[in-house]
Formats: structure tokens, C-alpha cells, sequence
């Protein structure tokens, strides 16, 4: 059989034609599906990110943010009453018909402002003979500095203190400087130029009290001349080896000193005694010379305020009538006696019984005292030691009164002591 090839090769020729057709179209296809799932994806993506967009027509608010802002508070002329939410009691005060009251020396009255300046009103009671001589003396410390010292020569006084040098705050301290026995000063009102309230300072970390006659009260310690008579205007609590104790222990201190007194006798220059005059009679009480209604109370209640260390200094006054056994013996009974009185007043706190060389002829019957006081009691809170003032060397002022530098050097002795001895008891 014969085939003819020319018709072959032609068949051939289209069959290879038709197959590239189709491959043409296979790949249009495929490119065709490819470009739709690329739209597919691409409109999905585009829907799922605007559905992930805010709703436009509710816009979220931004976050608050608090930014601090500074409040401009203009200075003004502030006045205020000396209570407990205003200053804080120095030593013993009484706050009665709107007056802080005070008459021992060292007490007063604290505060802390940040303020141009400070005044301070004060008042004299006048319920005792206001005489020259035994004025009141009082004086002002800005953040340990001494600002104002003077004597209240009138019924009524006001002390203005600048304080526009004083960077940030100021702490601003009043306290008498005479005993108690002359006067008594009152703290009627406080008047700042500031942009914020007065407030008290916080309680003092270490507290002092002395318990003593006229040379704890500084007698005569500003006296140019050791033959002048005695002034208030010449006695300063500043000047005495208690407060200068107190300083040089970084504490604050303030003393019950009565010019005069003793623990069994009253000084006498005839040898009777005078037992109306002992500072057992006067311990308890917060103030002197000041007349108040029946039902408000002088006693010093002893729960506000309570001593680090408690320092008694009598006896000099004493060895003007002790001078005999049987008279020793009732002084060793009655100081005795005024321990326990302190002991009960302050339970777990330290006293140091002291005597200085201004007369210390009695200073072996106050060991006697305590040994016996210990040895009935158990109390291991209690010891003593001799305080020397060196007068002869050193000079004496008013009445044969210890002067400054005989202050100072029983001050040294006294830091010294209690560092060393009185401190390890607490």
C-alpha cells in the first residue's frame, strides 16, 4: 500500500500547530488565575487593615496625661494663735485663754515658716509687782542663731524678725531667759508675710531639765561688777553650764531653778530655817506668777513632755543652815525624799545629782542620798558627780556667783560626765 507523505507532513505540520495553541492558552489561563488571586489577596488585605482602622465617625480620645503644674500662691499677712497645731511647747507651757504661758527658763514656744518676717506678740502677767529689776527677759533664735535678745519693759510687746535672707525655711525659737520666780511671759499671737502656713517642729531628738537654785537660772552671769545689786537684766539662762551642757550635746534643755531654794532649807543668814522655799514644793508645777480661775490647773501633768536626763543642782543654798549633824542628816532625809518625788514624775529616766564649788560642803550627804535612795528602791537610774566652777581662779559675778568662764568650764565637766556615764544608763 502506498501512502502518500506529502499529506502526512502536513497533518504533521498542523498537529504541531494546534498543540502550541493550546499551550499558549494553558499558560493565558494560568497567568489569568494568577492575577485574580493576586486581587483576591490584595482586596482582602485592604478590607482586613480598614476594618483594623478607628471608627471615624466615634474618633478616640487621646490618653490624660497629668502634667504637675505650679500653683502661684500669693504672700500674704498671716495671723496666728500659739496652739499646739501652730508651735511646739519649748520645756513646760500652759496654753490658756488663747496665750501660751511660760515662765521657767529655756521654755517658750517653736515654729517653722517659710516666710519675709516674723512678728511675735507678747504679753507680761501682772500678777506680781512689776519692779525695774525683775522684768522679764526673753530671746529669739532663727535656725539656731540668736535674732533678737531683749528685756520686756512693757505690758505688752512685739518682736519683729526679717527673715527675707533666709533661704527655704526658718525655724524660728522664743524662750525665757529669767527664772521663774519674777515673771511669767505669754506668746499672745504669731503674724508672718508668707505663701504658707506656720507649723510646730517636731519634738527635740534629746531633752535636758535641770533642777536647781540660782546659779541653774544664770543669777547676776551679765553682771559687769561682782559687788551690783541683782537684776533680771543681768541673769541669763544662756550663760549657764546648763544650757551650754545642752548645746554641746546637740539637746534642747530647760531648767526648774528658783534663786534661793534648797531641798530641805531656803538659803539663811541667820541659820533658821526656811522650808517654805525647797524645790519639792515647786517641781510639780509648770508656772509661777501668773493668776488663774480655780478651774484651771497649774500642775505640770509630766505625760506631754519627757527628759532624755534629769540634772538636780542643789545643796548650795542648804549649807547655810546645815551645819549640823542632825541637820545633815534631815538635809540626806529630804533629798532623798525629792528623788523619789522626781523618780515617781518620771519613771526610767536618768538623774545625775550634781554640786558645784560655789559651796559643795554637802556634796558627800547627796551620795549618802542616793546610795540610800538605790539601796531602797533597787534604782540603778540614779548617780552623782562634783561639778568644779574654779571660781577663785576663774572669777565669780553678783553675790559670789559663778561667771561665764566658771559656767563654761562646768559645762565641759558636765558633757563630759554624761557622755561617759549618765548616756550608758538609758
Amino acid at each position: 500500500m502506498w501512502y502518500d507523505n506529502t499529506n502526512f507532513d502536513a497533518a504533521r505540520a498542523a498537529a504541531g500547530k494546534g498543540g502550541q495553541r493550546v499551550k499558549q492558552r494553558l499558560k493565558t489561563i494560568a497567568l489569568c488565575v494568577m492575577v485574580l488571586a493576586v486581587v483576591v489577596f490584595a482586596v482582602f488585605a485592604v478590607t482586613y487593615r480598614l476594618d483594623m482602622l478607628p471608627d471615624v465617625s466615634h474618633p478616640v480620645q487621646p490618653a490624660q496625661t497629668t502634667v504637675p503644674r505650679t500653683t502661684y500662691v500669693e504672700k500674704q499677712t498671716r495671723d496666728y494663735l500659739p496652739t499646739d497645731a501652730v508651735v511646739r511647747p519649748v520645756g513646760r507651757t500652759l496654753y490658756y485663754d488663747n496665750v501660751r504661758w511660760f515662765s521657767l527658763s529655756g521654755c517658750g514656744a517653736e515654729f517653722s515658716c517659710v516666710a519675709d518676717w516674723a512678728q511675735l506678740t507678747l504679753t507680761v502677767a501682772q500678777s506680781y509687782a512689776v519692779v525695774r529689776n525683775h522684768r522679764p527677759r526673753v530671746a529669739v533664735f532663727v535656725n539656731g542663731t540668736l535674732a533678737d535678745e531683749r528685756i520686756l519693759d512693757s505690758a505688752e510687746e512685739t518682736i519683729e524678725i526679717d527673715l527675707s535672707d533666709i533661704e527655704g525655711e526658718a525655724v524660728v525659737k522664743l524662750i525665757k531667759l529669767t527664772e521663774s520666780m519674777y515673771s511669767c511671759v505669754g506668746l499672745t499671737g504669731i503674724r508672718v508675710y508668707a505663701a504658707a502656713d506656720v507649723t510646730p517642729t517636731p519634738q527635740p531628738d534629746m531633752l535636758l531639765e535641770f533642777i536647781g537654785d540660782s546659779i541653774t537660772a544664770g543669777y547676776g552671769l551679765d553682771a559687769t561688777s561682782a559687788y551690783g545689786q541683782f537684776s533680771t537684766r543681768t541673769e541669763n539662762y544662756m550663760g549657764t553650764y546648763a544650757y551650754l551642757t545642752g548645746e554641746a550635746l546637740g539637746a534642747e534643755s530647760y531648767a526648774v531653778a528658783y534663786s534661793g531654794y534648797g531641798v530641805l532649807s531656803a538659803y539663811t543668814d541667820n541659820g533658821v530655817i526656811r522650808p517654805d522655799y525647797v524645790l519639792s514644793k515647786r517641781y510639780n508645777k509648770t508656772l509661777t506668777n501668773l493668776i488663774l480661775p480655780a478651774e484651771v490647773s497649774d500642775e505640770w501633768t509630766f505625760t506631754s513632755l519627757r527628759p532624755t536626763m534629769i540634772v538636780i543642782n542643789l545643796g548650795t543654798n542648804d549649807a547655810s543652815y546645815c551645819y549640823t549633824a542632825e541637820r545633815r542628816a534631815a538635809f540626806v532625809t529630804a533629798y532623798r525624799n525629792l528623788l523619789v518625788q522626781v523618780r515617781m514624775c518620771n519613771p526610767g529616766v536618768p538623774i545625775i545629782c550634781v554640786l558645784g564649788d560655789m559651796n559643795n560642803s554637802l556634796y558627800p550627804y547627796i551620795t549618802q542620798a542616793a546610795a540610800e535612795y538605790q539601796a531602797e528602791t533597787g534604782d540603778p537610774l540614779v548617780t552623782c558627780t562634783s561639778l568644779s566652777f574654779e571660781m577663785e581662779r576663774l572669777g565669780s559675778t553678783t553675790d559670789g556667783h559663778p561667771n561665764r568662764d566658771s559656767n563654761a568650764l562646768a559645762a565641759q565637766t558636765l558633757t563630759t560626765f554624761l557622755w561617759q556615764t549618765a548616756l550608758s544608763l538609758q
